[in-house]
């Protein structure tokens, strides 16, 4: 039997960052939505209302809130991706002169991958359908 590896490139969806000069990897995927919950400290359809809004801004400054945005999207990425780690390990390892970098690989990432409230209220319908079936 073929192996999926084999046949595809099943790293598409993968990445690097790099903290303190060691490449890390990273993925956004389905399984990404909770972790960034666990970092932001809010509903997923929250942080992608602020993280919008900050995006939308002329000026981006980093302030307390755009801190915590980058971090938790870059948390979740980190550990999505296969590493290990606590929303303040993120927060403390990487300096604040290199977040600005980190953030623009994520974010390229995440605007890639980033599944909209309506791609997932159809697999939602579905898989209702589905079930009905």
């Amino acid at each position: 039997m073929a192996k999926l590896r084999d046949l595809v490139n099943v790293n598409i969806n993968r990445d690097t960052i790099n903290i303190q000069g060691v490449t890390i990897p990273v993925i956004f995927t389905f399984k990404s939505f909770p972790l960034v919950e666990e970092a932001y400290g809010k509903p997923y359809h929250v942080f992608e209302k602020d993280i919008n809004r900050m995006l939308q801004k002329k000026q981006l400054t980093l302030g307390k809130t755009e801190i915590r945005l980058m971090n938790a999207l870059i948390y979740a990425m980190v550990k999505a991706g296969g590493t290990d780690c606590t929303p303040r390990e993120i927060e403390t390892s990487i300096p604040l002169s290199d977040l600005p970098g980190i953030f623009q690989k994520v974010l390229d990432i995440f605007s890639n991958q980033n599944f909209q409230k309506s791609d997932m209220e159809k697999i939602k319908t579905e898989k209702s359908k589905e079930r009905i079936h």
